[in-house]
């Protein structure tokens, strides 16, 4: 089996840049639903604040978990093009001394 290992940064590069977008889609998505599920369309939905609460708690948890999951999109895509950039100058850097070495 080859210890060989190969990166491609286009595809690196490509993925981060995938995350980064699912990361705006989902802020897009997660304004909507705010606008969408507000305490008074909840309130409004089920006639009053306290049969709306076990619903408003559910979508406050809701609105939290997306909120951090298009967070950690938006960090992994930025990891992923630190890793590209950092990769990058690393190959420059070894080419750099190869032919120096020559």
């Amino acid at each position: 089996m080859s210890e060989e290992v190969r990166l491609s940064t286009e595809e690196l590069h490509t993925l981060g840049a995938t995350f980064e977008t699912r990361a705006e889609e989902l802020s897009r998505q997660l304004a909507a639903f705010r606008r969408r599920a507000d305490a008074e369309a909840l309130r409004d939905g089920f006639g009053s604040d306290e049969a709306a609460r076990p619903y408003r708690e559910l979508y406050e948890q809701a609105e939290q978990a997306l909120v951090q999951l298009q967070q950690r999109l938006a960090e992994v895509g930025g990891g992923i093009k630190e890793t590209v950039a950092n990769a990058q100058t690393a190959e420059e850097e070894l080419t750099e001394m190869i032919r120096s070495v020559q």
